[in-house]
């Protein structure tokens, strides 16, 4: 791995501790609960964004939420998939988490749409190495 895909895993996280692949393949992430105020942010952190309490842990995310807003992007630095679709979207556990849409035709996103978490290439390094992350796909109405 490049020094600058070793930055941008570190940057966002994705050590083990941000996204885990379970045993019957679906991708789930992993977000921070304070344990003293309650907030629940992903990515996870040290450190509650609330309160500041260091009293915090792990909180696993289910696989799937809901598309909240979304922008089709189509300028972005070297080495990015264009276009894309950026999107936020709501988890059950009450955490808006800020990702790639993909496997989905931006004319058919609609708002408070069924969404799955997955593992997607983003894009390529300065090496043309794949840049793999966590990403969303609309859930198809079979899979529900």
């Amino acid at each position: 791995m490049t020094d600058a895909a070793e930055e941008l895993k570190q940057a966002l996280n994705l050590a083990g501790d941000a996204v885990r692949r379970e045993k019957d393949g679906s991708v789930r992430l992993v977000g921070t609960e304070c344990n003293d105020c309650g907030a629940r942010v992903f990515p996870p952190s040290d450190v509650c964004c609330e309160c500041m309490s260091e009293n915090v842990s792990a909180l696993p995310l289910g696989p799937d939420g809901t598309l909240y807003s979304y922008s089709v992007v189509h300028a972005a630095p070297k080495g990015w998939t264009l276009p894309f679709v950026a999107a936020y979207l709501d988890m059950p556990e009450g955490v808006r988490v800020f990702a790639h849409i993909v496997d989905a035709d931006p004319d058919s996103l609609t708002m408070d749409m069924a969404v799955e978490a997955t593992i997607a290439k983003l894009g390529t390094d300065e090496d043309g190495n794949s840049v793999e992350s966590y990403a969303f796909r609309p859930v198809s109405k079979g899979d529900s």
